[in-house]
């Protein structure tokens, strides 16, 4: 039976965005069971010691999406995972507060984030550990799965050795496992007889 991929999980993404190493841990999260449904979630952004959130409310959320064109927040998910893809996200950090900007749409989306107090921050960064590493090890059950399911290769045959290899420098000889040449057999074409060398022409039977 063919291992059954983990479910999509909601994307992230580390900034800055390319090679160098991360600052930063971008993400979005639904508040509370069924609130993605009804269009209640989150930007966040954090450090691993600080953490900066969009803190929308329902009447800035609808204002969001009326601006943008979007018509749930599933909408806004799927442009934030495709911009995390694309590594077109953009965090700045601001004297009050700090920016996200999710390019490689039609529109820009321009978000404006506020730092979250420290009780709800650690909170926060608890449950987005936890989060990662249930992650990771889904990840690696369906990976260990998938390779247990899939068939091995069996190493591929090799003919006889047609050819002689260096010859043992400790035996003056062929090495062990060298194929000897029988009387009378080419050279050239080994496993073939050598034709008989050419008599000439007898002048006498003329």
């Amino acid at each position: 039976m063919v291992p059954v991929p983990p479910p999509l999980s909601p994307p992230l993404c580390t900034l800055p965005p390319g090679p160098g190493p991360a600052r930063f841990v971008c993400y979005c999260d639904a508040e509370g069971t069924g609130a993605k449904d009804q269009g209640g979630f989150n930007f966040y952004v954090t450090d691993a010691a600080e953490l900066w959130s969009t803190c929308f409310t329902p009447e800035s959320l609808a204002a969001l999406k009326a601006r943008f064109g979007l018509s749930a927040a599933e909408d806004i998910i799927h442009r934030f995972r495709a911009a995390c893809e694309q590594q077109t996200v953009t965090f700045t950090l601001l004297e009050d507060g700090a920016s996200l900007t999710l390019s490689g749409g039609p529109l820009a989306l321009d978000l404006n984030l506020s730092k979250v107090p420290g009780p709800e921050t650690a909170s926060r960064l608890q449950a987005l550990t936890l989060g990662l590493a249930e992650r990771v090890c889904s990840m690696e059950r369906w990976l260990t799965e998938e390779t247990a399911a899939s068939p091995r290769k069996s190493p591929r045959r090799v003919g006889p050795q047609q050819f002689l290899p260096d010859p043992d420098p400790q035996r003056g000889g062929p090495g062990p496992g060298v194929r000897r040449r029988c009387p009378g057999e080419s050279l050239i074409n080994p496993g073939f007889k050598s034709k008989k060398p050419a008599s000439g022409v007898d002048f006498d039977d003329l």
